[in-house]
């Protein structure tokens, strides 16, 4: 028994399979975690080992290039790179990309690969750690920014408060705290104090590590009884710790830590300072894990921090009483405020929003032109299969662990006029067999039947182009990859409706029809066919010229299209926020880093108020924006997020008001680098143009790199040209001399940790006051260790019990030092980058310019090569794996099944003939819409290949049937008579395309009515995902076109020279 007679049979059993599916598909909607893009797999592994005290080139030289050599043997890596700094060496090691199983191997085979490093120095804190590297674990949603006139103390309980409450919602995986300082007891030494008792830091902080004591001494016996033992000593008090004994002189008088230092309960020294709209904040960085719900993380934020917004203030006072009882609830002031900024659910909502207001006019307007050829009744049967399609790809996309994305739903949207396309066959079919009399079961058992192998073929044609877009490698083809695999999930739960579900409805609820009734076709859509059959007659007539001319024009024009039109990996977006990052002189503090920032943030305030919603800054830090970079912590660097009010609400761009910032900040100087890092639509990728210069001598490296940014900004519309080497800071060196260690008995690590005490401190032992733990940190005072002379004069204890100044022990020089060593593939490396205005030109030209000015680099600078890893390089990666591989491969694929459905190795070469005419057809859309050829819209175009190819197999299997039936209905006399089996084609291939030239326009029609409101921006515009709408309504709007007059030409050009030389036709 078939499914359609199945289903006709037992009409229950049908719509209980559709009710299943319904809830089902309502479950997974509800319950999918909802993403702005796909989840990214990286395949990255990190190294990281902590070689103190050593410098980069140190690093470099015998931990970091080690290392490599110890690991470049391992399969499948394809990239390593590594940077080496002052006491840190990190390696990050891409593999191809394979599957989780393999790549936990490699993971395997890299601590293997270390592990068996025998030279590595002892020195090392640990062994090298290697950990798999995960970009999605960790993406920032929101800054919580908490800020008003509170003191210090104030802000950091509230922000503990919050950051408490926070970390406790499900998904949430981290949050980054900036411009707190923790609680902290200093130990301030005089150095003179210290000579003047013969004494140095270090016995200080000795003394008070072995005062501060709570040790169990094990378990008493008394009689029958046992007790614990326990020595108590710790400090009740900050005042105990000034009181602590030291030594004791000859003369029997204590030496107390009062007598040589001032005790003082502070904070730790600032490394990072937040600010909001320009005043002192503590910002709180949530980042969720790669599986959590952004939009419902937020929402629960929103729920915590409402009460604090409104000035509700017993909430927070309750949860300070919980943090330590000794604290008394504060009453936050008025000007208290709490705010949400860089919130990335509102992006999400507005996005997500579009494309779901898109997918939903498009199915409006699929349903509308579904009633005016098909009838109201015939139209809510073809509408009805769209809905339970969708629901039951989500239920499997849950299945499949996927999410709610704009990848996601753009699938979805792609689908929705192509899901139908099967269900108008079928009905179409069904319709004109109870115009001949069968009554509605009979017409929807037979109607269905009849149609299921062109149906299927047709489907499977359209998955097979969809198929080889999965395999597409790299961050871009992780991206993309989920519109083919929706794509596919939804095509399959089209064909369970259409066969299993459909024909039950047509038969139970069908009225007899006849070629008379209301139900039958529209007089106009006769005319309509009549005047086809007339023009198509024509064209016949002119065959060769029209077929020629066609391919010719096709040819010619898709490649000059294809030249002139400009080229990018993903289309730009205007997010409503950007971060503006500063470089300031390797020697600059916090302070100055700050003085600068206050300069900038006035300049930013210059502003509009109506176009930015605040500012955010932060100082010793740059957070990463594109999920590919690490966040930079130091005292020199800074940035600022200008959130903006939405596009809507403002009249410049983003890219707009960059511009006039950017001229503004001329303006003000001392930054050696000022640069503009915004989110761009797509996956995370680099930098527009980005070049490595490679070789071993960094003043070379630099200089080349000079070379290449001074070419760089002389290109019209490249700005932000910038290099990533860093000079480092001054830097004083101690070379410790043998004899003289020797003599006094001392250690290179003695030497080396009596001077970390004077001008780093030594965190010693720990107060604990309630349950919070305070380090107590013994340093020299901050006016004391200011100078070379102050540094050489330190006093350093021998094991003997005397004291030396440093500089009899060391040689103290003062020299540049490199603040990190790069390398990329195995050799040092400078990276020169810049952005690009693409209104004035684009990545591939500025790149082209450079491999152009630079091509005999090797020639001018032997053993000195340039590496070209930007946009330019991925333009050209993945439109050779599309145009190459990936289109090719999905073209066999068709062929392979179209051959098997029409037994034939010359009739899919014909239906294959449409795919040429939807190329030219995307061309021309992008050409009218002024879009660039974006990857986006190239994978609309291989897409493309599988779409119109159904009128195609439609129109040929017609024609097809047409000749058999002539054929069949011929007497034998009939045949031995006929002598023109050209005449007899011509009227099959009139006759077929008559019959058939309803259901290629509809479903040609419906899969453009799904797309259209994207290509307008009817529900909103995504500049994304509208090249790759334009790309498919033009290609289809063309294609199916020339299928309709062009193809039949061709189709009666080949088989009538068949036809001449085999006169009767068999299938």
């Amino acid at each position: 028994m078939s499914i359609p007679k199945l289903s006709v049979s037992n009409p229950v059993l049908s719509n209980l399979l559709m009710v299943v599916i319904t809830a089902l598909g309502v479950y997974a909607w509800v319950t999918l975690p909802r993403d702005l893009i796909p989840e990214i797999v990286t395949y990255t592994a990190r190294i990281s080992t902590f070689y103190p005290g050593a410098s980069a080139e140190t690093v470099e030289k015998l931990v970091t290039a080690r290392i490599e050599d110890a690991i470049e043997k391992v399969d499948q890596i394809d990239l390593i790179t590594s940077k080496s700094s002052e006491g840190r060496s990190d390696i990050s090691v891409q593999f191809e990309e394979i599957s989780d199983r393999d790549f936990d191997k490699r993971i395997q085979d890299l601590r293997n690969a270390v592990d068996r490093i025998k030279d590595l120095p002892s020195e090392l804190l640990d062994q090298p750690e290697v950990v798999a590297v995960d970009i999605s674990n960790g993406v920032p949603m929101v800054t919580v920014a908490v800020s008003g006139d509170l003191d210090e103390s104030q802000m950091k309980l509230a922000a503990e408060a919050l950051e408490k409450q926070i970390i406790k919602i499900d998904g949430v995986s981290n949050i980054q705290v900036a411009g707190v300082r923790d609680r902290e007891i200093w130990v301030e030494v005089d150095p003179d104090r210290l000579k003047s008792y013969n004494l140095v830091a270090e016995q200080v902080s000795l003394a008070l590590s072995q005062r501060n004591l709570n040790l169990p001494a094990g378990v008493l016996e008394v009689g029958q009884s046992e007790f614990l033992v326990r020595t108590m000593g710790e400090f009740r008090s900050v005042a105990e710790i000034a009181e602590t004994i030291i030594k004791v002189t000859t003369y029997g008088t204590p030496v107390r830590v009062k007598d040589i230092a001032t005790v003082r309960d502070t904070y730790q020294e600032a490394r990072t300072l937040s600010r909001i709209n320009g005043q002192p904040s503590i910002s709180l960085t949530i980042q969720k894990k790669n599986d959590g719900n952004a939009i419902r993380i937020i929402d629960q934020i929103r729920k915590i921090v409402t009460p604090y917004t409104e000035g509700q203030t017993n909430p927070v006072n309750q949860m300070i009483q919980k943090t330590s009882s000794k604290l008394t609830p504060i009453e936050l002031p008025p000007e208290t405020k709490i705010s949400l900024v860089n919130d990335s659910s509102v992006l999400l909502r507005e996005r997500l929003g579009i494309l779901q207001n898109n997918a939903l006019l498009g199915l409006v307007l699929v349903v509308v032109f579904l009633w005016l050829f098909m009838g109201s009744r015939n139209a809510f049967f073809a509408a009805l299969g769209i809905p339970t399609a969708i629901l039951g790809a989500l239920w499997i996309l849950k299945l499949m662990g996927s999410s709610i994305n704009a990848s996601t739903l753009f699938g979805l949207i792609l689908v929705i006029g192509i899901v139908v396309d099967d269900a108008i066959v079928v009905i179409e079919n069904v319709f004109r067999r109870m115009e001949e009399g069968l009554s509605p079961a009979k017409a929807a058992i037979v109607g269905a039947q009849e149609v299921a192998w062109p149906v299927l073929s047709a489907s499977l044609t359209t998955m097979a182009a969809f198929l080889p877009l999965i395999l597409m490698s790299g961050i871009p083809g992780q991206f993309m990859r989920v519109v083919p695999i929706t794509g596919v999930v939804v095509i399959l739960a089209s064909l369970v409706e259409v066969f299993a579900i459909l024909p039950a409805h047509i038969a139970e609820w069908s009225k007899p029809t006849t070629a008379n009734s209301e139900e039958s076709r529209s007089n106009w859509f006769v005319n309509i066919q009549d005047r086809y059959v007339e023009l198509l007659n024509r064209i016949l007539d002119w065959r060769y010229v029209i077929v020629f001319g066609t391919v010719l024009g096709t040819f010619v024009f898709s490649i000059l299209a294809f030249i002139s039109l400009p080229k990018e990996l993903f289309p730009g977006e205007d997010f409503p926020q950007f971060y503006i990052k500063v470089d300031m002189p390797t020697d600059y503090g916090i302070e100055e880093t700050t003085q600068f920032m206050e300069k900038l943030e006035r300049v930013v305030k210059s502003l509009p108020k109506e176009e930015y919603v605040a500012l955010v800054t932060n100082i010793g830090l740059q957070t990463p924006t594109n999920g590919l970079e690490g966040t930079s912590i130091s005292s020199n660097v800074a940035e600022v997020l200008v959130e903006l009010v939405p596009k809507d609400e403002r009249n410049r761009s983003r890219d707009e008001i960059i511009e006039f910032l950017r001229l503004q900040m001329t303006e003000i100087t001392g930054a050696e680098k000022i640069y503009f890092d915004k989110q761009e639509g797509g996956p995370p990728r680099g930098r527009d143009v980005e070049v490595k210069v490679k070789g071993d001598r960094i003043p070379q490296l630099v200089a080349i790199a000079n070379q290449l940014k001074k070419k760089l900004s002389s290109i019209d519309g490249v700005f932000d040209v910038k290099d990533d080497f860093k000079s480092g800071k001054p830097e004083i060196r101690l070379r410790t001399k043998g004899e003289k260690l020797r003599q006094f008995g001392l250690t290179i690590f003695q030497v080396a940790n009596n001077v970390r005490h004077a001008i780093e401190g030594n965190t010693c032992t720990v107060y604990r006051d309630a349950d919070e733990a305070i380090d107590v940190v013994v340093k020299y005072t901050k006016n004391s260790m200011n100078t070379i002379d102050a540094l050489s004069q330190m006093m350093i204890a021998t094991p003997s019990g005397i004291s030396v100044p440093l500089k009899d022990i060391a040689q103290i020089s003062r020299e540049n030092s490199l603040v990190d060593i790069k390398r990329f593939d195995v050799e040092r490396a400078i990276t020169v980058s810049a952005s690009v205005d693409r209104e004035v030109t684009s990545p591939a030209i500025a790149t082209q310019v450079l491999q152009a000015t630079f091509e005999d680099i090797g020639f001018r600078y032997p053993g000195y090569s340039l590496d070209f890893r930007g946009e330019f390089d991925q333009i050209l990666e993945s439109f050779k794996e599309l145009g190459l591989k990936l289109l090719p491969m999905g073209v066999m694929l068709m062929y392979f099944i179209l051959g098997a459905q029409f037994k034939s190795f010359l009739q899919p070469f014909i239906i294959l003939f449409a795919i040429p005419f939807g190329v030219i057809g995307a061309m021309v859309g992008l050409l009218i819409t002024q879009s660039t050829l974006s990857l986006i819209a190239l994978f609309g175009v291989v897409a493309l290949a599988g779409i119109v190819v159904n009128d195609s197999i439609v129109l040929i299997d017609f024609i097809n049937q047409r000749r058999n039936q002539n054929q069949k209905s011929k007497t034998y006399d009939d045949q031995e008579k006929a002598n023109d089996p050209v005449d007899e084609l011509r009227d099959a291939v009139l006759k077929g395309s008559r019959l058939r030239l309803r259901p290629i326009v509809l479903t040609s029609i419906t899969t453009i009515a799904g797309l259209i409101p994207m290509f307008l921006g009817l529900g909103g515009k995504s500049p994304v995902w509208q090249p790759l709408a334009s790309t498919i309504i033009f290609g289809l709007l063309f294609s199916t076109l020339l299928t309709l007059f062009v193809m039949p030409a061709l189709y009666y050009i080949i088989e009538g020279i068949r036809s001449k030389s085999k006169p009767h036709y068999t299938d």
